[in-house]
């Protein structure tokens, strides 16, 4: 491949120290989604099947327009080794082929993946055009079983009124539209807030 063509990927560990976000230089998929079925990726996610293939300890891949989240099932020993392995991987896949999802796979979830991805769209058609006239935004950046770990970004990062906002905004939304939905844990570093809104 020309040296104009070559992909470009960042990896940036992420708050949850089990999640890494590669930031790849052209669009994946538009709007989320979150797979945690292996079998199910075999099916439907080649992407996601290939990183389940190559990382061991994979637990999830989340695909959001130009970015893959994976979270592990533990803290890497060295996130460099993991980061390598799945930056590669990435690379490999998209220099081969662009089909990120099948043709119907978002009609296929099922189990706490069909739940986490009805979640995303509260967050994605909701929740985050009215926060981002605060210069804010949330995103679920982990899952365990039927529990979500939300953080804030943007403006709502060290805001005062953040804590407000997770229960009576975000939690609300999604639990009126996603009631199977039991825990919702705020996974933001308020600390690391460089411009709040408030």
């Amino acid at each position: 491949m020309s040296e104009e063509k070559k992909i470009h990927i960042t990896a940036e560990p992420q708050t949850i120290p089990s999640n890494c976000l590669f930031r790849v230089d052209r669009s994946l998929h538009v709007g989320s989604m979150y797979v945690s079925d292996k079998e199910w990726a075999q099916t439907w996610s080649p992407l996601s099947a290939a990183l389940f293939n190559a990382l061991e300890d994979l637990k999830g891949v989340r695909v959001a327009g130009t970015e893959v989240l994976i979270s592990m099932a533990s803290v890497p020993r060295d996130w460099r080794e993991v980061a390598r392995i799945g930056g590669s991987t990435i690379r490999d896949f998209l220099d081969k082929s662009s089909e990120i999802f099948k043709p119907g796979a978002v009609e296929a979830l099922i189990g706490h993946d069909l739940m986490r991805n009805k979640a995303q769209v509260i967050i994605d058609d909701t929740l985050n055009p009215g926060l981002a006239s605060h210069g804010g935004w949330v995103e679920i950046q982990a899952s365990e079983g039927k529990d979500l770990f939300i953080s804030m970004g943007g403006g709502c990062q060290g805001c005062g009124s953040a804590a407000m906002t997770m229960k009576q905004g975000v939690e609300v939304a999604i639990r009126n539209e996603v009631p199977e939905v039991e825990g919702i844990h705020d996974a933001t570093d308020h600390e690391a807030g460089v411009n709040p809104y408030m």
